[in-house]
């Protein structure tokens, strides 16, 4: 995991804690997150208002941003 400093404590943990079961890339990118498939732009968690902002292939990272415009990323 690799989180922007003003990244919450609980918008980390929902993103170390959460279980990705498959990544597709492509347009949009889309990811099975927590048993639920999710695209880029969609919300995942509307509480912390976290959103799954895509994928970077390169580096096998998914990204995503909270509320606060916030982003951390985890390796898939």
């Amino acid at each position: 995991e690799m989180a922007a400093l003003d990244a919450s404590a609980e918008f980390r943990s929902f993103v170390a804690n959460a279980k990705v079961s498959g990544v597709f890339q492509g347009t949009p990118a889309r990811a099975m997150i927590n048993g639920r498939l999710v695209r880029a732009g969609e919300l995942v968690d509307a509480g912390l208002g976290i959103r799954f902002e895509g994928v970077e292939p390169a580096k096998r990272h998914l990204i995503f941003k909270d509320k606060a415009g916030a982003l951390v990323a985890r390796k898939y």
